[in-house]
């Protein structure tokens, strides 16, 4: 389990010059405990600062290593390796919890060294910045309307054994919505949530990384991607076969605020063609 613990600057203890405060934060995670005994799972737990300032990166080791991610090649923090002699146990505790018999290290994006967006995505031209991301997978934000989830839930239910609960975790969307008919943002173009515009940049082209459910990590051996790509193969540019489900979008604006609860309104619309990595 991740906790994220944020500064209340109205607290009344709360210390500006608190290392927790000067990194924004703390990420705090719990682990099942391995050498537990019997009865309830026991856990541990370790922290690790938000965004730590230059100081606490050299307080605290942290090296600044090069990574490869699809075709880009960015440098990010390393901030504990099972390579390391020194390493702190719970990096190893839970390399043993993932069965990971490889090297195993926790890295942590590096301000100044995300990755630029392409491809689909407007141009600082049009929007007067580039869109980044860190490590996640192609573009900075991706929605998907509950209404075309629960369409695929249908077709699943009666053409598949063993998955019955509903999909919409297992495709890992930063907004979800409801309201429009099914696939209704297939040609969404533009479009404003609260204040704020986002261009919506492409499909969501699926690997098959849905097939796993999210909750217990069980892996059906072909759904729900056998099931979308005789669908939802709707995008010649993502290739033959390949099934779509969902758009990947680029913000307006480097900032913006998203609440829960927001009115999409939809600015405009067109037809879309994915570019492959």
């Amino acid at each position: 389990m991740l906790e994220i613990w944020v500064p209340d600057p109205d607290s009344p203890d709360f210390t500006p010059n608190e290392a927790t405060i000067q990194s924004a934060g703390v990420l705090l995670v719990h682990y099942p405990d391995q050498k537990g005994g019997a009865g309830k799972q026991a856990y541990k737990k370790f922290e690790i600062p938000y965004s730590p300032t230059a100081t606490q990166i050299s307080m605290m080791g942290y090296t600044l290593e090069n990574l490869t991610i699809w075709k880009d090649r960015p440098s990010a923090l390393l901030i504990a390796s099972t390579n390391q002699t020194d390493s702190p146990d719970w990096i190893r505790d839970i390399q043993a919890y993932l069965g990971c018999s490889k090297p195993f290290g926790l890295f942590r994006v590096a301000a100044g060294h995300e990755r630029q967006v392409f491809r689909n995505a407007p141009r600082k031209e049009q929007l007067g910045y580039q869109s980044i991301i860190g490590f996640g997978d192609a573009y900075p934000l991706h929605i998907l309307g509950l209404p075309s989830v629960a369409d695929l839930d249908r077709r699943l239910a009666s053409a598949v054994q063993g998955i019955r609960d509903s999909t919409a975790l297992r495709f890992r969307a930063n907004i979800y919505f409801n309201g429009p008919a099914a696939f209704a943002e297939d040609s969404w173009k533009r479009i404003r949530i609260g204040q704020s515009s986002y261009y919506v940049s492409c499909r969501t082209a699926r690997c098959e990384l849905p097939n796993t459910d999210q909750w217990t990590g069980k892996k059906h051996q072909s759904q729900p991607s056998k099931l979308m790509k005789s669908y939802r193969n709707i995008d010649p540019g993502a290739g033959p076969g390949e099934a779509c489900l969902g758009m990947q979008m680029v913000p307006a604006a480097e900032y913006g605020i998203i609440k829960v609860g927001d009115t999409i309104e939809v600015l405009e619309t067109g037809t879309h063609h994915y570019i492959l990595q």
